[in-house]
């Protein structure tokens, strides 16, 4: 046996060094092809992370000279840490995830790449509806002039928020028939009727029973649902000046008010309240108005009231003004952006339904691709909703609702419009108010 093993043992040692060469070079190679493979830094909040993270390996394997990296940023720090990261040049992502409600800032400082290029093609804008990609065009700023260019697409849309009313079928539908009205107000005059008709119904209740409630400190229900649906804007077409102070958008801001005076609404501010889903889970309040992805939130953690719920498009001040506004998050691509080539590929491939359905099913807030509302689910009953099609009163909400705007500076809403809505609310005079916004926002834009 020694002699045997005597005799192999040269044959051994070439095979054992054969086969760490063979590995090593393997390695080597493996290495090297890795290290050439374009890294595209991916920043998002937690959905679109999740969502790229389960199919990036599909991405991959159809463009293997690229990988992915995506790294997940909390929501509120997400647009702080991409403005410093573009200022300082330094660690820029190629994609991010931003939000029709700060990413104007990053516009208006020419931070970002504009995306409406032959390198993504007409027949790529067409996918989406109309509204949703105007919700992220904005005049071109021209660093060698002081005046702005034509409008330019600055975000592809990722998916869609925009406002619409929940309401207590099985409380509200009987007060309705009683009206003799077949279906949810669809005007402001009615919708103010049915709140007092409610406070009537319900004013020996206690605790009290409400039609709905507001919170002045929030003003996004202003600007997405009050001031559309009055046939007004935050600001004009240029991002020039204030466009509210105007018959409408008084009327807006009087609209609020009234919904508070005459005991329709109560006030509930979430800064120092409870979360305000106490309110509908303990009947207090009848009505909300929110998103799409609201409808989750109901199902989640008020299941006991699954068949209680309708929904339905915000009135009008007048018919022909659309009920929302419509936002939502979109993906950029920041100006300096290190591989900006292999950034419009990965957006192209966020851009088909497989991944628009994906998201959509993780948060809830529908695509803004319309080939993507070919799928079933878009147009089956849905039973929290006592079997309603409620998608389809969300694309018809979609298809006619007004763009929000890309403010240039978010002070705009969350400091003057804030101040003003809660001035108004506390008693202040509207007219004088609001024309003090306006012109405290005018000092901002100049």
């Amino acid at each position: 046996m020694k002699n045997l093993l005597t005799r192999w043992l040269p044959y051994l040692a070439v095979l054992v060094a054969i086969a760490v060469y063979t590995s090593e070079k393997w390695l080597s190679n493996s290495g090297h092809a890795e290290q050439a493979r374009t890294v595209v830094t991916f920043w998002a909040f937690s959905y679109p992370a999740q969502t790229m993270l389960e199919l990036k390996t599909q991405f991959e394997q159809t463009h293997p000279d690229i990988r992915v990296d995506v790294q997940t940023v909390p929501w509120e720090h997400l647009q702080q840490k991409t403005l410093w990261a573009i200022a300082a040049n330094s660690n820029v992502p190629d994609v991010i995830v931003g939000s029709s409600e700060w990413l104007g800032g990053l516009v208006s400082a020419g931070a970002l790449e504009p995306l409406d290029t032959s390198e993504l093609g007409e027949t790529f804008f067409q996918k989406y509806f109309p509204p949703a990609l105007r919700i992220y065009q904005y005049p071109e700023i021209q660093s060698s002039s002081p005046s702005k260019g034509g409008l330019r697409q600055y975000g592809i849309p990722l998916d869609i928020d925009l406002m619409v009313v929940y309401y207590r079928s099985d409380i509200l539908d009987p007060l309705l028939e009683k009206k003799g009205w077949k279906s949810f107000p669809s005007t402001w005059d009615q919708f103010l009727e049915l709140g007092k008709t409610v406070c009537t119904e319900f004013q020996t209740s206690q605790p009290p029973v409400r039609y709905l409630f507001l919170d002045p400190e929030d003003p996004v229900p202003l600007s997405m649902a009050f001031f559309p649906s009055s046939g007004t804007k935050v600001l004009d077409d240029r991002m020039e000046h204030a466009a509210f102070n105007c018959p409408a958008g008084i009327s807006a801001f009087a609209f609020f008010a009234r919904l508070l005076t005459e005991g329709c609404a109560m006030r509930w501010e979430r800064g120092i309240m409870e979360d305000p889903l106490v309110l509908l889970k303990t009947t207090r309040s009848l009505v909300t108005v929110s998103g799409p992805w609201y409808r989750k939130v109901l199902e989640r953690r008020i299941p006991e009231q699954a068949g209680r719920w309708r929904i339905a498009l915000f009135p009008r001040r007048e018919p022909q003004f659309p009920s929302s506004a419509l936002g939502g998050a979109c993906l950029a691509i920041p100006y300096n952006a290190p591989h900006k080539r292999e950034a419009l590929a990965l957006i192209r491939f966020m851009a088909q339904d497989e991944f628009a359905l994906n998201y959509f099913r993780r948060v809830g807030s529908p695509p803004p691709q319309i080939s993507a509302w070919n799928d079933p689910v878009f147009s089956e009953p849905v039973a929290y909703f006592g079997g309603q099609r409620i998608y389809g009163v969300i694309r018809e909400a979609i298809e006619t609702a007004q763009p929000t705007q890309l403010i240039p500076n978010t002070q705009i809403t969350r400091d003057c419009l804030r101040r003003a809505l809660k001035n108004i609310a506390d008693g202040a005079s509207i007219q004088p108010t609001v024309e003090k916004a306006a012109k405290e926002i005018e000092r901002l834009l100049q």
